[in-house]
């Protein structure tokens, strides 16, 4: 039975680093999808209650603005058989990825 599994990456470097890493092993292309990830576009209600939230935030509206930045990427990968998990878990571990 298939099932994916999703893990982030702070770099997007990194990400691509593991993505090779899975291929090497054998991973069909297709089973593994890199994304990054990108700011929300924002609109005039979304502005507004970011801005009442921003004030209430510890440390203000530049500590809020620095919490919302998400440069990383998410791998996700589709698995075959269970000893897939493992490997990849273990493929992707050296380059720092996080379950989503």
């Amino acid at each position: 039975m298939t099932r994916t599994i999703h893990r982030n990456f702070t770099e997007v470097t990194d990400a691509e680093s593991a993505r090779t890493a899975l291929l090497a092993k054998g991973f069909p292309p297709a089973s593994v999808t890199l994304t990054r990830h990108k700011p929300l576009p924002q609109n005039g209600a979304t502005s507004t209650v970011s801005h009442l939230l921003d004030n209430l935030t510890p440390g203000g509206p530049d500590a809020a603005e620095h919490a919302r930045e998400r440069n990383g990427a998410m791998l996700t990968i589709d698995i075959y058989e269970d000893e897939q998990q493992e490997q990849a878990d273990a493929i992707i571990a050296t380059f720092g990825a996080r379950a989503a």
